[in-house]
């Protein structure tokens, strides 16, 4: 809930102090003090504002809100008579039952032995003061006095009565119990029965209807020749403002129950009123009423703005929609001209205009554009986007010094141009400016000062400018400063006397400038808690040395906690930090109340915070805290000794790893030298035996039969097939692989010479790879031969008619599967049919390929098939391109 806020006003011409006028700022039970009735005052070392009640305890403001102690929290009970505070940061409450204590960081009161004085009421030496209850010297010599039910009093120096202060001026109750001063300078008053207050010193003047305005809705404003200020508030018709007071023209009102949207004089003194529905009222300076509607060619009943031509002694009136008048009284008549304007603004619906510095009119549109409209050249020039222009709705425009324009656009915020440039480019106000409301309704150039002033929702902003016209530093007025109007409207106006007016929804606020004491300084910071891995720091978890806290190597896990309390600018309070030893800049502005630093490395540090209420404009003492964090056990000398040792034994022991494991690498490739030169062994038999003697013996003598019986055809055929053979077979064993489609060539000739050779007949099939190209596969040479020549000789040679071999080739990714299928006895009848044999030849060959597709990380399995025969199954890696 929104504080209340009783703001009074009051002007002397002979007493100094009145000049500059005074508001109460109010706290109650509605904003959390726990009784209304305000017994005691007292501020503490880091500027808490301490509050006694009667029935309610005390309790602790910092501005915003208040922490409440009561007998739940070590009070005697909730009845308190007086505060006293100490520079040691205690806090001593007295209450009808004894007096207690808080120390500092501590969260509860105990008791203590000790009678608080009273505070001495000084004599006003005013006799006709009454009941005085409490006294308070402050600048200047003069004094504030409160009485039992008088109110309060402000004395000059010789204890004259300036002025007297009561629930008529803004007091929340007449029964003042207690005043105190704070550090900043502000004065506070205890009440019985309306709880708390602060003076508030102000260059604002607040106006609404119990000061004779017609409304509060100030909508426009102008300042007339005769000193009066014109004002158009909440549909209630004309009104101007003297040194008397408001004022009614003593005239028939057309504007009466309509929006009076802008209010212009002319040089001849008349004085046009913008209606919002009934066109243009001039009131002339005799007291004449005339009226300008579309009947007179206005070309709409629904104006805009009004703003005077004072070279030609003309009023321009734009339209909320693309239209745009000149008039000019003569005589007892108006002469208007309606201009067409350009393309470029037909349909723009308009939200603010100005005069241009060159000529014609800077027009702000809905659509997020600035037109300059020229009606002598008839040029219309366009800001938009291709500018830097948002595309929000222009809310305001204004012009300083002729050169600088500022835009206000809707949801966005504030830009800036230089109107010199050829193509302005539109500028939005830096980040350091983003806590200003992007809803502004209204803008104020001050003529000779580097300054704008900013209305917005929540009261009016002062942007200070530096000498190159750029922001430079931003002050807010607010309800804490006076400006009670709330949210603004569009109108607002510096008259002769460099007075600001500003129209709001709650009434008219004129400014003074500030006095020179108005400056607050920023307020120290101090340490709430300093915290060692999530819990409160003992002492117990650092040494002492030289004052220094030393932390050990592992305790270096700390967590800060910082506070500055200022009681008029709470809500600004910002603050920024460093470590030192640790971080070499200050951090950014932030609201965080506390930082951690998480495994600090050994060092000393220099942890520092403050905090300021102007936005880093300018900051306050600094608090700080100096540690050091002790070096690990790892870097102490007879550690560091230790570790050498330990590093030269490790060096040696890695030395003589490193050498057993070249040596073991050594062994490792000797043994597969090893396995190479046992692989070429094999080869070297498999060439050997790549052929059974008695093949080569029974091939010749089957050739020499076809001699002898004179079949020369069939014997030079079966030459040619043997020489071709044994070529093939030379040919292959100097290779360490073939082509698949040799090795079939070599298989298909061996078994054609078994066909001739063997007394039995016998048909073969051999099958390559379904899909891939024999020519592209290579593998061992001679591998399958023993298995094929095992399976002639062993395999069908029992088998008088139907033998058949079946040789196939399957692809199974990076290898390949070979299978050798007969049809024959099988192993165990032919291992019988060998032994009833004369015993000859002794084939190794079987043997010799088994140990070759081991060595080369291959499969080989021989097993009997199910309906007679023998099936070699072999698998070993092949090469693809």
């Amino acid at each position: 809930m929104l504080r209340l806020l009783i703001y009074t006003l009051f002007f002397s011409l002979t007493l100094p102090l009145t000049a500059q006028p005074f508001g109460f700022l109010n706290w109650s039970v509605a904003e959390g003090l726990p009784q209304s009735q305000a017994s005691a005052l007292a501020e503490d070392t880091h500027g808490y504002l301490w509050v006694g009640t009667r029935g309610g305890g005390v309790a602790r403001f910092d501005g915003a809100t208040f922490r409440v102690y009561t007998i739940a929290d070590g009070l005697g009970d909730n009845f308190v008579n007086k505060i006293t505070t100490d520079d040691e940061g205690n806090v001593f409450v007295e209450t009808n039952t004894g007096t207690a204590l808080l120390k500092p960081g501590a969260e509860v009161f105990v008791a203590a032995d000790q009678k608080l004085t009273a505070p001495t009421i000084a004599n006003p030496e005013n006799d006709t003061l009454r009941d005085v209850t409490a006294f308070l010297p402050i600048p200047g010599g003069r004094s504030l006095v409160g009485t039992r039910n008088n109110g309060l009093y402000l004395l000059d120096s010789k204890a004259t009565i300036l002025k007297q202060y009561t629930e008529a001026d803004g007091l929340p109750q007449n029964a003042i119990r207690a005043l105190l001063t704070d550090r900043q300078g502000r004065h506070w008053i205890a009440t019985s029965g309306g709880g708390i207050s602060r003076m508030i010193p102000t260059g604002m003047s607040h106006y609404d209807l119990n000061d004779g305005l017609l409304g509060e809705r100030i909508y426009a404003l102008c300042e007339g020749k005769n000193g009066r200020l014109w004002v158009g508030a909440s549909r209630q018709g004309m009104q101007y403002y003297d040194s008397t007071g408001f004022h009614r023209p003593t005239v028939k009102d057309p504007t009466k129950g309509v929006k009076i949207t802008s209010i212009v004089q002319d040089e001849a003194g008349d004085t046009y009123f913008a209606t919002d529905g009934r066109g243009i009222v001039v009131l002339s300076d005799s007291g004449r009423v005339d009226r300008i509607t579309r009947q007179e060619d206005l070309p709409e009943d629904w104006i805009m703005r009004l703003l005077p031509e004072k070279e030609a002694g003309k009023v321009w009136a734009v339209s909320y929609r693309d239209a745009v008048a000149s008039i000019e009284r003569i005589d007892s008549t108006f002469q208007l001209t309606t201009f067409t304007l350009p393309d470029g603004a037909a349909e723009s619906k308009f939200s603010d205009a100005i005069p241009h510095p060159a000529g014609g009119l800077l027009m702000g549109t809905q659509e997020g554009k600035v037109l300059h409209w020229n009606p002598t050249s008839e040029k219309l020039v366009t800001y938009g986007a291709a500018n830097g222009l948002p595309a929000g709705p222009v809310k305001a425009l204004a012009l300083r010094r002729n050169t600088q324009l500022w835009v206000a656009v809707a949801g966005y915020g504030l830009y800036f141009t230089d109107l010199r440039q050829v193509n302005p480019t539109f500028f939005p106000l830096p980040p350091l400016f983003r806590d200003l409301s992007t809803n502004i309704f209204q803008l104020t150039a001050a003529p000779d000062r580097p300054e704008l002033w900013i209305g917005t929702e929540r009261g009016v902003s002062r942007l200070y400018l530096n000498k190159d016209g750029l922001p430079d530093y931003l002050r807010h007025y607010g309800r804490s400063e006076g400006f009670l109007g709330g949210e603004t409207t569009a109108a607002s106006l510096i008259d002769a006397q460099e007075n600001i007016w500003f129209g709001t929804m709650n009434g008219l606020v004129r400014y003074e400038d500030d006095t020179p004491g108005d400056y607050l300084e920023p307020p120290p910071t101090f340490l709430e808690s300093i915290n060692l891995f999530y819990k409160p720091l003992d002492t117990a978890d650092y040494r002492l040395e030289n004052g220094v806290p030393h932390f050990s190597a592992s305790n270096n896990h700390l967590n800060f906690r910082f506070r500055a309390i200022d009681l008029t600018y709470p809500e600004r309070i910002r603050y920024r930090w460093r470590l030192g030893g640790g971080e070499g800049d200050w951090s950014p502005p932030s609201d965080e109340s506390s930082v951690r630093y998480a495994g600090l490395p050994s060092g000393r540090y220099d942890f520092a915070v403050a905090a300021t209420t102007d936005g880093g404009k300018t900051w306050g003492e600094p608090v700080e805290y100096t540690f050091v964090i002790e070096s690990p056990l790892w870097r102490s000398t007879w550690f560091l000794g230790l570790v050498s040792l330990l590093g030269a034994i490790f060096l040696i022991g890695g030395f003589y790893a490193f050498y057993r494991r070249v040596q073991t690498r050594e062994a490792a490739k000797r043994k597969q030298l090893e396995a190479r030169n046992e692989v070429l062994e094999l080869e070297r038999k498999a060439l050997q035996l790549q052929m059974n003697p008695h093949f080569i013996f029974n091939a010749l003598n089957g050739i020499r039969g076809l001699v002898d019986g004179h079949h020369d055809a069939e014997a030079r055929d079966q030459i040619s097939r043997f020489a071709g053979l044994m070529r093939g077979i030379l040919n292959n064993s100097r290779q360490a692989s073939i082509p698949l489609t040799d090795e079939i060539k070599t298989l298909e000739d061996y078994l054609r010479m078994e066909q001739f050779c063997q007394p039995f007949s016998f048909t073969f099939t051999i099958h390559p790879p379904g899909e891939e190209d024999p020519e592209e596969i290579s593998l061992p040479p001679m591998l399958l031969q023993p298995f094929v020549e095992n399976a002639v000789l062993h395999g069908l040679s029992g088998k008088e008619t139907g033998g058949h071999i079946d040789v196939r080739f399957i692809m199974r990714g990076r290898r390949m599967q070979c299978l050798v299928e007969d049809n024959g006895i099988g192993r165990q009848a032919a291992a019988a049919l060998r032994k009833s044999r004369a015993p000859g030849h002794k084939s190794v060959a079987l043997e010799v390929t088994r140990a070759r597709v081991e060595a080369m990380k291959g499969k080989l399995s021989i097993s009997d098939r199910p309906e007679g025969g023998t099936v070699v199954d072999l698998t070993i890696p092949v090469e693809t391109w």
